[in-house]
């Protein structure tokens, strides 16, 4: 009997390891998202500054004119 409740605290224990894994999967999905989305603001940062490094250049060749 002693040995069955052994059993059934050891499946509780992995159980609660199950539990905690699928939080942590979903930790990290969340996670891999908010990389994503910061990958996409650095994409339009870096267009921004591009297009700000274009109009300074077509500023400059007008003073030079």
């Amino acid at each position: 009997m002693e040995f069955k409740g052994s059993l059934m605290e050891f499946k509780g224990s992995l159980m609660e390891f199950k539990g905690s894994l699928m939080e942590l999967k979903d930790s990290l999905i969340e996670f891999k998202g908010s990389l994503i989305e910061f990958k996409g603001s650095l994409m339009e940062l870096k267009g921004s500054l591009m297009e700000f490094q274009d109009s300074l250049t077509e500023f400059k060749d007008l003073l030079e004119i």
